[in-house]
């Protein structure tokens, strides 16, 4: 809810957003139908946001939890996977955290697409070699719908369902009791019409004939593929440290997995590493691709990790569930200050642009944030196209960054004042820049 509308974010909670749907824009822009709808009432809405936020990322905890449930029952209290995954979803490594949860627009169809994913997983291990277990016609409707919901929200995680259910109905079905044989047939048709709904959009015929400006399947020369992206993103050290890194992950998984006895166990893993990878190979030819689209294949390999760590750990888990839970709130608590911050400085930037609107100078003055390691700019404040279409009205003044801790200085010192008016408090921490600049143009000239 704090955090600060960014990049695109701009227009979603604009007049974009409020003509994406009436004016038949969606038709040829993306499938991203729920996706998009998402970032429209989030930005539009601060307490949907804080919704949707808590909603579908609680989601996706509660069902690794689930999966690791399914795989071995807790002998106390559980929830250790749980609180694992939410010490790794608030440290996810910033390049992929600002384009997830420091930007609406990437959260929007990034997080809510990955919870069919582990939906999935969780339904396959909960009726491998069950054949007792019951659905009702309207739990058989409702996960219907979910498959074809969820075909609305990220382009790979759309293939990603279809390869994963078409795998499931070929290798597992006979495992399967007659009830839920009938419920996965739901699901492949479920998921292959929203698959279909998805992508006979506009967009998509554009980007196969290669007329699209934006997106392509043979890359492009600003976003491009995987493998430039992480080649022009990253230095050649980092990129062999996280190859390595991934090659010894991936190794030690399968020699793992093959090793346990627990066959539900053994499916989970493959299954998540499988996923992994898979979510990721259509930006081997498709462009643009960012950091957000890691967000799936990072959870997946998180699942793995928190799961089994989990289950090695379970003698000992009523004396670390309390460490981790702490931990787990500590973070949380920090990452809301942070919100807090990004969020106030945002709400001060546009007072402050507004109020110069109306101020007759050569100058326009911006206030940055503290920092930019968790959201995503794709510009310096100053020179953000988005932010100046919306609150910057003379656009020949001069653009002016102002430092941080300058103008948080400047704030301080009005603080506790008394104004007649918003106005008359804009003003005085106006003059209050002024005065700074003037101090750091007397410094630069010695």
């Amino acid at each position: 809810m704090w955090m600060p509308l960014l990049g695109d974010d701009l227009h979603w909670g604009t007049y974009f957003g409020s003509n994406y749907f009436p004016q038949g824009i969606f038709l040829k822009y993306d499938g991203r139908y729920l996706g998009d709808l998402l970032v429209i009432t989030m930005t539009k809405f601060k307490p949907i946001a804080f919704l949707g936020y808590g909603t579908f990322m609680t989601a996706i905890v509660y069902l690794i939890q689930l999966i690791r449930e399914q795989i071995k029952a807790p002998k106390s209290i559980g929830l250790v996977s749980a609180s694992l995954a939410t010490i790794f979803i608030f440290l996810t490594p910033n390049a992929i955290f600002k384009q997830i949860l420091g930007w609406h627009a990437g959260f929007a169809n990034y997080v809510p697409s990955l919870v069919f994913p582990l939906f999935m997983l969780y339904l396959v291990l909960k009726n491998y070699d069950n054949k007792n277990v019951h659905y009702y016609r309207t739990s058989t409707y409702l996960i219907f719908f979910a498959a074809i919901f969820a075909q609305f929200f990220a382009e790979h995680v759309t293939i990603l369902n279809v390869f994963n259910v078409v795998l499931v109905w070929l290798f597992f079905r006979k495992h399967f009791g007659d009830e839920f044989k009938k419920v996965l047939n739901f699901i492949v048709a479920g998921n292959f019409i929203g698959a279909f709904l998805m992508f006979i959009n506009g967009a998509y015929i554009k980007i196969l004939f290669g007329t699209d400006s934006y997106r392509s399947l043979k890359g492009s020369s600003n976003s491009d593929t995987m493998f430039n992206y992480m080649r022009i993103q990253f230095t050649p050290k980092h990129l062999i440290l996280l190859a390595v890194a991934i090659l010894i992950f991936t190794a030690v998984v399968i020699i793992y997995s093959l090793k346990v006895r627990n066959t539900k166990q053994k499916i989970a893993n493959f299954a998540l590493l499988l996923s992994g990878f898979v979510v990721v190979a259509p930006f081997l030819v498709v462009s643009p691709f960012g950091s957000r689209c890691m967000f799936a294949t990072y959870m997946f390999f998180v699942t793995i990790f928190v799961i089994n760590f989990d289950i090695l750990i379970e003698a000992y888990e009523k004396y670390l569930l309390p460490l981790f839970l702490l931990a787990a709130v500590g973070l949380g608590v920090k990452t809301d200050a942070m919100a807090h911050n990004y969020g106030k400085t945002f709400n001060m930037q546009v007072e402050y642009s507004t109020y110069q609107n109306n101020v007759q100078r050569n100058t326009q003055y911006f206030l940055q944030y503290k920092d930019t390691k968790h959201i995503w700019l794709t510009a310096p404040i100053e020179s953000d196209a988005n932010f100046a279409e919306l609150y910057v009205k003379n656009k020949d003044r001069n653009m002016v960054p102002i430092n941080y801790y300058d103008w948080t200085d400047a704030l301080r010192k009005i603080k506790g004042k008394k104004f007649n008016s918003h106005d008359a408090y804009m003003k005085a921490f106006d003059q209050q820049i002024l005065k700074k600049v003037k101090l750091i143009q007397a410094k630069e000239s010695k």
